[in-house]
């Protein structure tokens, strides 16, 4: 029999280079209508507006923020974490930085520093809450702006809803009012576009009905962003299998200890076990009163089992020694030694606070006891770069989202717009640079006098600044000046970063006491 004939192969769907033309296979061309365009996917996993990115369940929708609460408020390895974070986090400076050195990019950089002393919230408390960004995942902050009209509003009675807020400036400009957090838990769904870009979330509080929210009204603070994921990714989301099974082991420890390392056993005469199976109530009855005491027992000040004494009757008529009802815990061999809970707990608990770069917290703690001090440093260190990492996100939000359309509303130059940057504190060794600065004048540097270096050095130490005597000293040994200005100008400048003349705080208050502004009433 003739063998049939196969038909011809269809060319895959598969594309492939333009090499791959003679095997009928052509690249896709790109037409001109298309160069503006977007024509691929970000493959985030969303119906409706409802992301479901997450292959576990519990750590979906609002379901996750339950989980990651029940984490940081349950578990005192990721609280104590988290508290290192946000305490550390609260301390760093808020500066803002001028594009140039123009009076209109000056007087930007003063309204700037204006604006987080005028809120009704205090900005460190602002801060903290951007950072519940950290176990959630996101952070999403409502924008209220106000109409900076003096410390006595127009309207001091507005209708409902059109809240009018008082302000310690009244130069007519439009500012932040307050920057609220709206609670992770309340999120149920976003708002996309064509493009895969997120342009609102819809709330739904406690009380109330739905609530939808622009983008354009929202400050979207993560973490960590993929997919342009805008429930971004939580920072326990890999301690999560660790916590699961503290929790578990945590609660069979208990178990163990209260039912004494044993399991409570019941020996009742086979015969009532007949009775019950054969359906006699009273039998039934009796069964059920027995294991209700062998699921009860409890190690407390109750504790106690009345049972009958009666014992076996021997095949000659006479009692045996063996009871009738036995109450006794049947204990494993060597349970306590295979009922060891502390070195998978410990176990995990390391993994936890390893995986947030924060396992310098258990240095000093049991088998984590080991280790020098250069070692904890490095950690140390290494953890205050996430941190920093993660506080420069937050102001690039700020800077890209916030003071942008605070600029358009005031209709206000761009190039004057500055930025809000964080000054985190730099630990310095001392005895490392001391020993640096004893080599080098070993191998023949020649370091003194050098004004800036003794200021930096001064600086870094937290030593007094160089006093009147040793200015005229410089004064005698420079009659021009040329060094003394250049030792004043860096002196000044170092004392006044330090002393935070440059952060809101302070900044704000001077401006204010020179302008006679109120305060709140």
């Amino acid at each position: 029999m003739a063998a049939a004939k196969r038909a011809p192969r269809q060319p895959s769907r598969t594309l492939r280079t333009a090499d791959d033309s003679s095997l009928g296979y052509v690249a896709p061309q790109l037409p001109t209508d298309l160069v503006f365009r977007t024509i691929g996917s970000r493959g985030l996993r969303q119906y409706g507006g409802y992301v479901r990115d997450e292959f576990l369940p519990q750590l979906t929708g609002r379901q996750a923020a339950r989980t990651y609460r029940e984490m940081q408020d349950n578990s005192p390895t990721v609280g104590a974490v988290l508290f290192a974070i946000q305490q550390s986090m609260r301390e760093v400076t808020w500066r803002v930085e001028s594009p140039d050195s123009r009076p209109e990019s000056t007087e930007a950089v003063e309204f700037v520093e204006s604006l987080m002393e005028d809120m009704t919230q205090p900005w460190p408390d602002f801060v903290s809450e951007s950072l519940s960004m950290l176990p959630f995942g996101f952070a999403p902050h409502e924008i209220v702006y106000k109409r900076r009209s003096g410390s006595k509003p127009f309207n001091p009675n507005p209708p409902k809803g059109k809240k009018v807020y008082a302000s310690k400036f009244s130069d007519g400009k439009v500012g932040w009012a307050k920057l609220p957090l709206r609670a992770q838990e309340t999120v149920i769904k976003w708002f996309f576009d064509e493009d895969g870009d997120t342009t609102g979330m819809t709330q739904q509080p406690w009380f109330g009905g739905l609530i939808d929210i622009p983008m354009e009204k929202l400050l979207l603070f993560r973490p960590s962003v993929h997919k342009s994921n805008p429930e971004g990714r939580s920072i326990l989301r890999t301690a999560y299998r660790s916590w699961w099974f503290i929790k578990r082991l945590e609660e069979q420890e208990g178990i163990c200890l209260e039912r004494l390392s044993g399991m409570p056993e019941y020996r009742v005469p086979s015969t009532l076990l007949d009775a019950a199976n054969a359906g006699d109530p009273k039998a039934s009855a009796a069964l059920e009163q027995f294991k209700r005491i062998v699921r009860n027992v409890r190690v407390d000040e109750q504790m106690g089992l009345v049972t009958p004494s009666d014992t076996y009757v021997n095949s000659d008529g006479t009692l045996s020694n063996v009871p009738m009802y036995e109450f006794r815990y049947a204990v494993p061999q060597q349970s306590r030694a295979g009922a060891n809970f502390d070195t998978p707990i410990n176990r995990h608990k390391l993994d936890i606070v390893t995986s947030m770069l924060a396992d310098f917290l258990v240095l000093g703690h049991g088998q984590s006891s080991r280790g020098s001090q250069t070692l904890g440093e490095a950690k140390i260190d290494l953890f205050m770069q996430a941190t920093e990492g993660w506080l420069t996100g937050n102001a690039g939000v700020l800077n890209d989202h916030g003071l942008t359309r605070l600029w358009r509303l005031n209709a206000m130059d761009e190039d004057t717009r500055p930025r809000i940057a964080p000054d985190m504190p730099r630990r310095i060794d001392l005895d490392g640079l001391s020993n640096f600065i004893l080599r080098l004048s070993q191998s023949g540097a020649a370091l003194f006098p050098d004004p800036e270096l003794e200021n930096y050095l001064r600086d870094a130490a937290d030593l007094p600044e160089v006093s009147e005597d040793n200015l005229q000293d410089v004064i005698d040994k420079d009659p021009e000046g040329a060094d003394l200005q250049k030792q004043m100008r860096g002196m000044m400048a170092r004392r006044l970063v330090r002393k935070g003349f440059f952060s809101v705080r302070n900044s704000t208050r001077k401006r204010n006491k020179a302008n006679g502004a109120h305060s709140h009433g």
